[in-house]
């Protein structure tokens, strides 16, 4: 699978509710979000997502699309996700759940 926005061959497929991002370092052009308890917001681009489907509620969910910017929060004492480097990039594998906000692309999509 190869995501048009950052090039990279991600060496798997993801399924059900999780994402794939890429992490991303720099301002990501978008407005920035503050947790009031302190907690460190990580951004990300997703390079892959599942299907969607939510077992428990035997139905699929809308999932954020490829090449959009979401933003995920963590604790000083935990990572969000699994992570993994490819090509010296830090990539997070998150489940819908923890994803806080998803930044819409410049056409308006998600």
């Amino acid at each position: 699978m190869k995501s048009k926005s950052t090039r990279t061959l991600i060496p798997f497929q993801v399924f059900g509710l999780w994402v794939v991002v890429k992490v991303v370092q720099e301002d990501p052009g978008k407005p920035e979000v503050h947790c009031p308890k302190g907690g460190t917001m990580v951004y990300g681009e997703v390079v892959a997502s599942g299907d969607g489907f939510d077992p428990e509620a035997r139905q699929f969910r809308p999932m954020p699309a490829v090449g959009t910017v979401i933003a995920v929060e963590e604790s000083e004492d935990d990572l969000e996700g699994h992570y993994f480097y490819l090509n010296d990039q830090e990539f997070r594998i998150v489940h819908l759940e923890a994803i806080i906000i998803n930044f819409l692309s410049d056409e308006g999509q998600a």
